[in-house]
């Protein structure tokens, strides 16, 4: 993973690397002080873009930092101290451009998300020849590839995300997937694939085998084999909402006493 290199000039008092003061020394509490304020005069003097550019840096950093460490080690193993320590800042950094450690997690949770969002098959013109069905089957396959090859992803979004938002909050993020489903799913059931049900319903259900695939995924001692088992069920659940050809009709009597279809002699 990349770091971003720290301007040595900071931005604001919080983006200042950590300085030593010997307990009970009075100096250097004032050169602190001192330090501050110099530093402030120098980020309300310095072109906008540069401190833009600074900016963008030290939010990168912490998020770098963050999303190595929240994936190694889970929220609740991760100290605020060693983000910053890692990402060369100090904790007023962290303040400054987050909340906190739940907004900081919060921002990760929503980069590793965005990333796996943006590997999903879309539609465009050049797709006249591949329906909405298997466009969704095959985005179903990168969700669980996801929770099985991506450790960050799998720790963040799907083991610690649900904890550290709290249930609705964790829904709403999954609104966006389930819209997309049951736009899908209209298209399906237009085109014919897709047994014509009640479409939101259906849209929220699939939401759900997705979650809980994935989830399930996530928790197992082995995703790989989990992955496996869960696309094979899942294939077979699917499997079941296509739309059958109808059953041919059987010859029936016609007014002369012949079946249909019969030719007369």
């Amino acid at each position: 993973m990349s770091w971003v290199l720290r301007s040595e000039e900071p931005e604001a008092a919080g983006d200042l690397p950590a300085v030593e003061t010997p307990a009970g020394s009075t100096d250097g509490a004032s050169s602190d002080r001192a330090r501050l304020d110099r530093a402030r005069l120098e980020a309300s003097s310095r072109p906008a873009g540069r401190r833009a550019a600074h900016v963008a840096d030290t939010r990168r950093a912490l998020l770098d930092s963050a999303r190595q460490l929240f994936g190694e080690r889970g929220f609740r193993g991760t100290r605020t101290e060693e983000i910053v320590r890692r990402a060369g800042l100090t904790r007023g950094a962290l303040y400054h451009h987050f909340g906190g450690k739940e907004d900081l997690f919060r921002a990760v949770y929503e980069e590793l998300a965005d990333e796996v969002a943006r590997s999903l098959h879309r539609r465009s013109e050049d797709d006249a020849g591949v329906d909405a069905w298997e466009i969704f089957r095959a985005n179903s396959e990168i969700y669980l590839e996801a929770a099985s090859r991506n450790h960050s992803y799998r720790q963040v979004v799907l083991v610690d995300g649900p904890a550290v938002l709290g249930p609705e909050a964790w829904r709403a993020l999954q609104q966006g997937p389930t819209e997309k489903i049951a736009e899908y799913l209209r298209d399906a059931v237009a085109a014919g694939v897709v047994e014509p049900l009640p479409t939101e319903t259906l849209a929220h259900l699939l939401s759900a085998l997705g979650t809980g695939g994935v989830t399930y995924v996530a928790h197992a001692e082995e995703p790989a084999t989990a992955r496996d088992e869960v696309s094979r069920c899942t294939e077979q659940l699917l499997s079941g909402l296509l739309r059958r050809p109808a059953p041919p009709q059987p010859d029936r009597p016609g007014p002369t006493g012949r079946t249909t279809g019969q030719r007369p002699d």
